[in-house]
């Protein structure tokens, strides 16, 4: 069966990753049906690229913890990547859960899945009691329990809780229900990219692309925040990374952390101001001595010997980034 006749359901298309994920999926020849909020929303995700418009299908899903909310979603798929995740950041935690559960279950209405690819996060690994200079690695898990995130006040820590008990709930569900077709998970970091998505504002840019060009923008040209996980990795090379995921069988039963590598913040003024001089007196200075972050280890060369993913350098994220959002600016002023 060649990739032709596959079909690939992405959940939250229209997502920043989602949206990554899917053009990797019909790049390597699958058909892809994503899933939206809305009709209007998935038309809006298409019009973006009319030229894969012959092999894009939708379906509507308002809520995804609903329940059954995938039931009819899931049928004539082959695939499924589930990189959707909640954007109510006053309430992560049960949707993150609900949503991952509903969707497993949804997989026992159509015979033909043969993968799940499940978007977890660095979140739902790293463990702030981690053994100082003890490298991250796949096999360390978020240690904060469903009890302590439900009380906790900070949406940052629900956040990160969300994403280890959901992904849990992934692997609890496989070895629970056995199911015929086998599961990986992709964990990446802070994520970078052109913003490829639909947008109609930069308000709406997804976090991690939002600092880059908040630096850029001039926001931080007095300092810029001291960052709890100095790490990124680009949204190309986790897009990649469901496709091999799904194809490979290394990759069944495997959980794969996604590093490009780390940095200080001075290293994106750094780029910016060697590749974009009308930007140079929106930055702050240039100071690459100024570490600004705690020291960070970590070992993500499982998803390179398995899945062959060659990471992005920071340089070329940035200026793909930065330029992309130069002209879509442009754009959406005109």
């Amino acid at each position: 069966m060649s990739n032709l006749d596959k079909v690939v359901l992405i959940t939250g298309i229209t997502g920043f990753i989602a949206t990554h994920t899917a053009l990797a999926f019909l790049d390597a020849g699958y058909t892809v049906k994503g899933t939206a909020r809305t009709a209007v929303k998935a038309e809006d995700w298409i019009a973006r690229f009319p030229a894969h418009k012959a092999r894009f299908h939708y379906a509507v899903i308002p809520d995804m913890v609903v329940a059954g909310a995938f039931d009819e979603a899931v049928k004539g798929c082959d695939i499924v990547a589930h990189v959707a995740s909640p954007d109510n950041e006053a309430d992560f935690l049960i949707p993150a859960i609900n949503g991952t559960k509903n969707l497993l279950l949804a997989t026992k209405h159509e015979p033909r899945i043969q993968r799940v690819i499940y978007t977890s996060s660095l979140a739902a690994i790293f463990d702030s009691a981690l053994e100082a200079g003890k490298p991250v690695v796949e096999t360390e898990w978020n240690s904060v329990t469903y009890d302590e995130a439900k009380v906790a006040t900070e949406p940052l820590l629900v956040y990160r809780a969300s994403k280890a008990l959901a992904e849990r709930a992934f692997w609890d569900y496989i070895q629970d229900e056995k199911p015929a077709w086998a599961g990986s998970t992709i964990c990446p970091c802070g994520t970078f990219a052109p913003p490829v998505q639909p947008l109609t504002s930069l308000s709406a840019l997804n976090l991690s692309t939002a600092f880059v060009w908040d630096i850029a923008n001039s926001k931080y040209k007095t300092g810029i925040p001291i960052l709890d996980w100095p790490c990124y990795v680009d949204a190309r090379d986790v897009a990649l990374a469901h496709v091999r995921a799904a194809e490979r069988d290394a990759a069944k039963g495997q959980r794969y952390l996604l590093i490009g590598g780390t940095y200080v913040p001075g290293h994106f003024v750094e780029v910016m101001h060697r590749h974009f001089p009308d930007l140079r007196d929106n930055l702050p200075p240039i100071d690459l001595s100024k570490a600004g972050y705690r020291n960070f280890e970590y070992d993500a060369t499982k998803a390179i010997r398995e899945l062959g993913i060659e990471y992005t350098t920071l340089e070329k994220m940035v200026v793909d980034t930065i330029a992309y959002i130069v002209d879509l600016q442009k754009q959406l002023s005109a």
